[in-house]
């Protein structure tokens, strides 16, 4: 999904994005978008472009809110439970059955790590302002 950011500010290694989200009041599915979840951002610069405060970037944010929900709150307590219970399982005692389970959970951060790096929003395209308007 490609959204229009405004630079905010510029250092070395960022750049600090903000999005215009006064007109999601008066629009009829204000509450079922994903627009009002990212008002600020933080991006890492790409180096093919210049960047100033004020200019517009068309931003590719490639995240399925559904999909990083699962696995961020899901997935891990879903590799506690079956941890657990591979102990349980396994006729081990409480203590390592949840050292087991907590071992699991681990490995679905380690997965969301992973995973994490697909889903970085990536510069598209820079949109300088001049004085006479945008070019």
């Amino acid at each position: 999904m490609k959204e229009l950011f405004t630079i905010a500010k510029v250092d070395e290694k960022y750049i600090y994005l903000e999005r215009d989200t006064s007109g999601c009041s008066s629009c009829a599915i204000s509450g079922s978008c994903n627009v009002k979840s990212v008002e600020q951002l933080k991006v890492e610069k790409d180096n093919k472009f210049e960047y100033f405060p004020g200019d517009f970037v068309i931003l590719d944010l490639k995240y399925r809110p559904a999909l990083l929900a699962f696995l961020l709150y899901g997935l891990p307590v879903i590799l506690l439970v079956l941890g657990v219970s591979l102990g349980t399982y396994l006729k081990l005692s409480d203590y390592f059955s949840f050292l087991i389970g907590l071992l699991f959970m681990s490995g679905a951060f380690a997965i969301f790590r992973i995973w994490d790096k697909r889903y970085k929003p990536k510069i598209v395209d820079v949109r300088h302002v001049n004085k006479g308007g945008v070019g």
